[in-house]
């Protein structure tokens, strides 16, 4: 079997070239970056290693191309290809469309049979992102028809750690053992295929998607803002402070019992979920900084993302949200210089006020429980911090 993949970086090679090797298929990387691409071509193979046990592992069966020097070599592996993935970044896909496209407009014309195109991307429905570029991109012109005849587009949730670290001038992924990809069986080609091994492939993607994001990165990041507020370096090291843990599981709680009202989700299962999460994120050879974590925190204190929707769904329910507002608003406090998100936050609180940060980044109002609970948070929080700069805050 042969599979093409765009994005030849931590996520690609380490997660999800992993996959595809282990479930048989002889892969074709695309891939901007030269010394990359020479690095796989040299011995078309790779190595990585696991984190857990700092395991090395050689990926065999791959090469890779360039779109810039190589494009009609790609448009071959797309006509021949049993699997097309991506993971180059939401951001992305649109740069990749016109060759994707024009690879998948040859196997169209030469009358070769549907293929599954799923966009392995830590986004929600990202599948539906990449058709929506491809049928925008000007350079290599494809309508939503045509792309249904010769492929079908699944939607994906992907969840794995994924670093890397620079071995003899080349970028090795590092990856921790632990993984989850869920794909949406139903569009697929043959909805009863299971292409790669160790995916699990479910009906009802949304609430796998939206259980990642409540859960899973909504405990990231109130792990890494109350870690960054009491100068914890790394997200292993706060959650070896016991009060912060607390907090991190509470909210984490809180957002898995909104879930359980919203989809059949046991609250049991979560919690297992939960313990699982805990165990992955605090493994200490990760070394995963608090503020790589926290990065970006217009982004993660908006209205839909990771910790006010969680907190809004159980609001809505009208069950206790009160250590969600404490994240939210300890993510308020989240002044890291080297982040320009976070510049303009504390830029514009101390310009503005924290009420109305709270209604421009969060959209939340001062008719909202939720507003009361975080302002009344936010304000707790700085004044202990003046009074005790390096305690944990309550």
């Amino acid at each position: 079997m042969k599979a093409v993949h765009f994005g030849a970086g931590n996520i690609g090679r380490g997660f999800i070239g992993e996959l595809l090797y282990e479930s048989g298929f002889s892969t074709t990387f695309v891939d901007v970056v030269k010394a990359t691409v020479d690095y796989i071509n040299e011995t078309n193979s790779y190595e990585m290693y696991i984190i857990d046990n700092n395991e090395k592992k050689v990926i065999k069966n791959v090469k890779a191309f360039s779109p810039i020097t190589n494009e009609a070599d790609i448009v071959e592996a797309i006509c021949e290809a049993d699997l097309i993935t991506t993971s180059v970044c939401v951001d992305n896909l649109d740069k990749i469309a016109p060759t994707l496209a024009k690879g998948l407009k040859e196997r169209l014309n030469r009358g070769i049979g549907k293929v599954d195109v799923m966009a392995c991307e830590n986004a929600f429905y990202a599948t539906d992102m990449l058709k929506k570029a491809l049928v925008e991109n000007t350079k290599a012109p494809v309508t939503e028809e045509e792309l249904d005849k010769v492929g079908a587009f699944p939607n994906v949730a992907v969840d794995r750690i994924a670093l890397s670290t620079v071995i003899n001038g080349v970028r090795v992924p590092q990856i921790q053992a632990a993984f989850e990809l869920v794909i949406e069986k139903d569009k697929m080609v043959n909805p009863e295929a299971q292409p790669i091994k160790g995916a699990e492939y479910v009906e009802n993607l949304g609430m796998y998607l939206e259980r990642k994001l409540y859960v899973f990165n909504c405990g990231h990041a109130a792990t890494a803002y109350f870690g960054y507020h009491n100068n914890c370096e790394t997200i292993h090291d706060a959650l070896e402070v016991p009060e912060i843990k607390a907090d991190v599981v509470a909210v984490m709680k809180e957002s898995a019992m909104a879930m359980t009202k919203k989809y059949p989700f046991k609250f049991e299962e979560l919690e297992a979920y939960i313990e699982k999460i805990l165990k992955r994120i605090s493994l200490e050879a990760l070394h995963d900084e608090v503020v790589r974590v926290g990065r970006s925190p217009i982004r993660k204190l908006n209205l839909k993302d990771r910790l006010v929707g969680p907190a809004l769904l159980a609001e809505s329910y009208g069950l206790d949200n009160t250590h969600l507002a404490k994240a939210i608003a300890t993510g308020y406090t989240f002044d890291y210089k080297e982040d320009e998100q976070a510049v303009e936050i504390q830029a514009y609180i101390a310009d503005n006020g924290i009420e109305k940060a709270v209604e421009k980044y969060s959209g939340l109002t001062a008719d909202q429980k939720l507003y009361q609970l975080v302002i009344e948070n936010y304000k707790a929080i700085k004044a202990l911090k003046q009074s005790f700069p390096h305690s944990y805050s309550k």
